[in-house]
């Protein structure tokens, strides 16, 4: 009797053990986010003393483990001013972040989307935004971008390692930095959506919205300031140092493109050539051929006072006769983000991809 019952006890762990097996065995694939970091040689010697190791947030598709000798496209995503890599996600504080991952998710499981490996760099510095730009102040970010962070990704993570694979996203600052960057480099990126970009006009951005913001940056000599100034002086601060860098000119190291002289205001050509460098709407013409070999797209919120900088780039584009998808949209610069990445962004990356037959191999 004794004997029976130990049998049966055996043969019911037995038959819950395999039960627990087949459950688990059984259970959905699942994403991964994976706080990753690591030094990049172009941010070396900065003089603003940021660390040259920054932190990447990616995202892994649940296929990622389920077949691992698969590989995957990659969109890159760049934040916004004041904001760092945890934008995109969900970061440690409540009611914060976009839950990119949650997004990517649904559209992968609805198949609505192809699974593809998200990268998020954390783009920010001691003035708040680097915009992505190579800079001897700020550091060559625009380096960091599309040699040091693409080059990282593809040894460390199973990419598709090719611009017909990669695709570059980014809002406001990082949708400027994103419009700029794709223009530069379409032998690293193959398509470009840029949220809200900004600054895609100087001249009606900063001699227009930001002419004053300008004229007061002048009277600022005290870098211990920066923390509680207003955020239009900062914005000024940060690209002033990345587009128009000068070493020998403290506190802030780089020059103003507006002066007072005589007691009156007036444009300094000489400077404001240099801001132009790094002006989209400058860089269009010369660089059409680099435009018509990328996939783009660029939207702007009907109530974001950008609108008109974006407008002026869709005309510009259009007379230039290059392709491009431009939407306009019932929101303001921020308002609709999260709606866009999944109505639009990533669709708009997973079509293009697949247009360009990047099946994994």
């Amino acid at each position: 009797m004794h004997i029976v019952k130990k049998q049966l006890k055996e043969q019911l762990a037995f038959f819950i053990l395999m039960l627990l097996v087949s459950n688990l065995a059984a259970a959905p694939a699942t994403a991964r986010l994976v706080t990753d970091s690591f030094q990049s040689p172009a941010l070396a010697g900065n003089l603003l003393g940021d660390p040259v190791e920054r932190a990447v947030t990616v995202y892994l598709p649940p296929q990622y483990d389920t077949e691992p000798t698969r590989r995957f496209p990659v969109v890159y995503l760049l934040h916004g001013f004041k904001a760092k890599n945890h934008h995109w996600t969900k970061p440690a504080a409540p009611g914060q972040g976009l839950h990119l991952e949650e997004l990517a998710d649904a559209l992968i499981a609805q198949g609505r989307i192809q699974p593809l490996i998200l990268v998020m760099p954390d783009g920010s510095n001691a003035y708040n935004g680097s915009f992505y730009l190579n800079s001897p102040v700020t550091g060559n970010w625009e380096d960091f971008i599309s040699r040091d962070l693409v080059a990282y990704v593809d040894r460390t993570y199973r990419t598709i390692p090719q611009a017909g694979a990669r695709g570059l996203a980014g809002h406001s600052m990082g949708g400027y930095g994103a419009f700029l960057l794709g223009l530069r480099h379409p032998e690293v990126f193959g398509a470009v959506y840029a949220l809200s970009p900004a600054c895609l006009v100087f001249a009606e951005h900063f001699l227009k919205l930001q002419w004053d913001s300008i004229l007061s940056v002048a009277n600022l000599t005290d870098r211990g300031q920066f923390p509680t100034m207003d955020w239009r002086q900062q914005v000024i601060i940060a690209i002033g140092a990345a587009v128009a860098p000068n070493p020998r000119k403290p506190p802030w190291l780089f020059d103003l493109p507006l002066r007072v002289k005589n007691g009156r205001q007036e444009l300094d050509e000489a400077v404001w050539q240099r801001w132009l460098q790094h002006d989209p709407h400058s860089l269009v013409e010369p660089l059409r051929g680099n435009l018509t070999r990328l996939h783009l797209a660029f939207d702007m919120g009907t109530a974001d006072r950008l609108l008109p900088q974006s407008r002026q780039m869709h005309a510009t584009l259009v007379r230039l006769g290059i392709p491009h998808f431009y939407e306009e949209y019932d929101g303001d610069h921020v308002n609709r983000l999260r709606e866009r990445l999944q109505e639009k962004v990533l669709p708009f990356f997973a079509d293009y991809f697949q247009e360009m037959g990047e099946e994994p191999r």
